[in-house]
């Protein structure tokens, strides 16, 4: 039986279907980059036609049953419930982590303000990004949560070369119409590895849509504080959650990032993550 494998930090969920719908469906989810230095404890579910609708017995939760798209936003909040205790005690950022010149980068910003289209940007460039969701700041640096890139229609004529394999790409129609790609960071060529590591670059993402892009130094008080507005803090150890952030400023070099045009900020990035501070 055909099947999509979703990884997360501490799991493999395989899924499985016989139906040719289903199976399309769910490959919006499939996440299967390598997860360094990690053991996945398997699960497997599948998911069964039903009469004109579908199944699937989600553990500890009571079987699912609707339509495809049910199943799938059933399936996505069983991921999130799973990130929850993979990092529990440790603060989750809304950000994207890639690794330009041998330097580890991690984005945040809001939706919408770039974060997506600047890690096109950096693929389009052979640079290795592991993802622009979550990711989960540990003792020894940070994490990123296994999950594709969800790139909108509207987005591919920033990166007119990625067009067509993004285009490859599962898909899914949102509410307002609109066509949305989820990519793997991998579908241009690099790997696709998840690995627990120390940031050396902490940028925040400002959009300047249609102007320059304009890279300036921010201070760790700064960053901190705009940390503490934007991270998903722990319901328990927030003190060592806290200590943790505090940590992430320190040992990286923070920036602002007005982001204009995307080429002009990939040349910012590559310069001081050549200079390597």
């Amino acid at each position: 039986m055909p099947r999509i494998i979703v990884r997360t930090l501490s799991r493999e969920l395989s899924l499985h279907t016989d139906s040719d719908k289903a199976l399309a469906a769910l490959s919006y989810i499939g996440a299967d980059p390598v997860i360094a230095k990690a053991t996945l404890a398997p699960v497997s579910l599948t998911v069964e036609p039903f009469d004109s609708f579908f199944r699937v017995a989600v553990p500890d939760r009571p079987v699912v049953e609707g339509s495809i798209d049910v199943v799938i936003n059933r399936l996505f909040r069983l991921l999130g419930k799973w990130l929850a205790e993979e990092a529990l005690g440790s603060p989750i950022l809304h950000a994207a982590i890639a690794t330009i010149e041998g330097r580890r980068f991690a984005f945040l910003g809001d939706k919408g303000f770039g974060k997506t289209s600047l890690m096109l940007g950096l693929i389009e460039q052979g640079f290795a990004v592991e993802g622009d969701e979550h990711i989960v700041v540990t003792q020894n640096g940070a994490l990123t949560r296994p999950r594709r890139l969800h790139v909108k229609e509207t987005s591919l004529d920033l990166v007119p070369a990625l067009r067509d394999a993004i285009r490859s790409s599962p898909s899914e129609t949102d509410w307002a119409g609109n066509r949305i790609y989820a990519c793997a960071p991998s579908f241009w060529g690099a790997g696709w590895v998840i690995a627990e590591a120390p940031i050396h670059h902490l940028v925040f993402i400002e959009p300047n849509f249609g102007g320059s892009s304009i890279l300036s130094p921010m201070s760790r008080d700064n960053a901190f504080a705009r940390l503490l507005e934007t991270t998903f803090m722990p319901s328990v150890k927030k003190g060592i959650a806290a200590v943790r952030l505090r940590r992430l400023c320190f040992d990286a070099q923070t920036w602002r990032l007005q982001a204009g045009a995307i080429g002009q900020a990939l040349r910012h990035l590559r310069i001081v993550a050549k200079l390597g501070t």
